[in-house]
């Protein structure tokens, strides 16, 4: 006859029977195929039911508390999901890849179990989060970033707050960016045109605002015999190698920094971003700059190397701070000369940002000149100008256009035409003659 519980009882009584009878099943990984047939055995033998669960659901739950991440399991290695956000035991957000955002229905039992599921997932990659340290960063097999946080952090009645981002390869086009109304037609031409002939530029943005997945899509257009070697840090989200027929037809190099338990052996988006050009590169990505690497970054576009990036910071003049003093981590210089320098190797600034509708924008693209003094002064080459923005429903309704207010320098012009840019592609973005009027010929 069967006997109805909790399923928090049934846990815990499956895990007693099988810790007492089957440890090597939940201790040895390799023996973990053979966990689901004793969690069977003890369904059928004991008669326990919980209320709706089947019984082939059920076993599939004991499973993935016991061997892998209880209610996050089925959530992991989604392609159409961005981030799952941990607020507390009891509040699991999930983030789409097409901006919606919705919280789970089920949730953990308790703070300690948030915990202990958590610290499963920071195992992967050696971590450990305890009261000694509140705070770890890890990953996951599948290119899966972890950031946990717990109490004293956080309170204790939360137990957790963890960031889990899952980190898909883009398979954005270029074309789909402007279907779906992030940038028009120009602005990704003119973006490409830069990246072929030799302009740097960097994407600006917070997290989630579209910065890498636009940087994926751009560089899809570099020819196949130009050579790309990418810099990332942690966890690879560009994905630029093509295959046609079984043959890499392009000319691409992937790398990774990373980390070490001893500092003497880590290898840095820095070391990185100095052994590239050694491999005679066109153009050298660098996936964020965070730390010192934006100083070699930097000078790497200076000394005349094709160089893109993203980084986290609001619009074009915000970047170029944000940049300097990243180089001032490397070598505190004058600050108004590392704002110099950043606006000379960074001359274009394209800045994403993720609307309230969950809409992702290129709010802007801008020029930095650098003037005979070495003031900075800027140029909005394009731009999102928002008509409306209005809560309609609990739902934003925002409306707007693109617009091109300004055009590229002259300084900009003679660069792209030294790279060898052909007339009528550069054309296109340079400001239309005025045609000069004729005079009247005065009657006789």
């Amino acid at each position: 006859m069967a006997k109805e519980v909790t399923f928090v009882t049934l846990l815990q009584m499956a895990q007693e029977y099988i810790s007492q009878n089957y440890a090597a099943a939940l201790s040895d990984r390799k023996k973990l195929g053979q966990l689901r047939s004793y969690i069977d055995k003890y369904l059928n033998d004991t008669g326990y039911t919980v209320e709706g669960f089947t019984s082939d659901e059920l076993s599939k739950r004991l499973y993935s508390e016991m061997a892998e991440y209880s209610v996050l399991t089925q959530y992991l290695g989604r392609d159409e999901i961005e981030e799952i956000n941990i607020n507390g035991w009891d509040d699991i957000a999930i983030t789409y890849t097409n901006g919606k955002i919705e919280k789970t229905k089920e949730h953990f039992f308790s703070p300690q179990h948030a915990v202990d599921i958590v610290k499963r997932l920071l195992h992967h990659s050696g971590m450990i989060i305890d009261n000694a340290t509140p705070m770890a960063q890890g990953h996951l097999p599948g290119n899966t970033r972890v950031t946990a946080l717990k109490d004293p952090i956080v309170d204790a009645d939360r137990g957790i707050s963890v960031s889990i981002r899952l980190l898909h390869p883009s398979k954005v086009t270029r074309e789909q960016i402007v279907a779906g109304g992030n940038a028009t037609q120009k602005m990704i031409d003119f973006l490409c045109m830069c990246l072929r002939y030799g302009v740097s530029f960097v994407v600006a943005g917070a997290t989630s605002s579209g910065k890498t997945t636009l940087l994926n899509a751009l560089l899809t257009s570099v020819p196949n015999n130009k050579r790309i070697f990418t810099i990332e840090s942690g966890s690879r989200e560009l994905s630029l190698v093509s295959v046609k027929h079984g043959k890499v037809v392009n000319n691409v190099v992937h790398t990774l920094s990373r980390p070490s338990d001893n500092p003497a052996y880590d290898i840095t988006q820095e070391d990185l971003v100095v052994a590239s050009l050694r491999f005679n590169p066109d153009i050298v990505v660098v996936g964020e700059m965070r730390d010192t690497e934006a100083y070699s970054a930097v000078e790497a576009s200076l000394t005349g190397h094709t160089v893109v990036s993203t980084v986290h910071a609001s619009a074009a003049d915000a970047a170029h701070t944000r940049l300097a003093l990243l180089c001032q981590k490397r070598f505190p210089i004058n600050f108004q000369t590392s704002l110099m320098q950043a606006g000379q190797a960074f001359p274009i600034v394209v800045y994403a940002h993720k609307l309230e509708d969950n809409s992702r924008k290129i709010m802007d693209i801008s020029e930095c000149v650098i003037l005979p003094g070495g003031e900075r002064e800027y140029h909005t080459l394009f731009r999102y100008k928002i008509t409306k923005n209005e809560l309609v429903g609990g739902k934003y309704k925002i409306e707007g256009k693109f617009e091109q207010p300004e055009y590229m320098s002259d300084h900009l012009k003679g660069k792209l035409m030294q790279f060898g840019v052909p007339e009528d592609l550069l054309s296109q973005f340079l400001k239309p003659k005025t045609p000069v009027k004729k005079k009247k010929e005065a009657s006789v």
